[in-house]
């Protein structure tokens, strides 16, 4: 969740979730831009080796419970101000790690009907990037 002017305390107290990270607006500053220029609220998953689909399941999951309250802030708020974003980076590892996408078959994912029917209820927009980290030896 993103706003200028609803503040990431804000959104807790009206989501009733704690975020697992935050961006306060103009925290940080470099002449003559402003950076960050909107406060950022998030609940993420990290979790190492888990199919893309199974970790937008955990977060959504731990937001489905405030649904409304969530549906509530982003018609309020209006458009965009919601974002699922999915980002995977392949080949992000040395040839001697394991844990890559084709050493533990994590290519691919969908999305259920539960999961686009919490998009839709909510008015989130999916953002999805995917990027190749293999190094160039040019």
């Amino acid at each position: 969740m993103s706003s200028v002017g609803t503040t990431v305390d804000e959104i807790t107290q009206l989501l009733g979730v704690e975020p697992d990270e935050v961006t306060v607006r103009g925290s940080l500053t470099t002449s003559p831009h402003t950076i960050p220029f909107c406060h950022v609220w998030k609940v993420v998953c990290r979790e190492p080796g888990l199919p893309v689909d199974e970790q937008i399941g955990q977060v959504i999951g731990r937001l489905r419970p405030r649904m409304e309250a969530l549906t509530n802030l982003t018609t309020r708020l209006g458009p965009g101000i919601a974002i699922l974003q999915v980002n995977r980076w392949f080949n992000l590892h040395d040839d001697q790690s394991s844990g890559s996408p084709d050493d533990t078959n994590l290519l691919g994912w969908h999305l259920d009907r539960e999961v686009l029917d919490f998009l839709a209820a909510t008015g989130a927009d999916l953002d999805v990037g995917e990027y190749d980290m293999t190094r160039s030896d040019d």
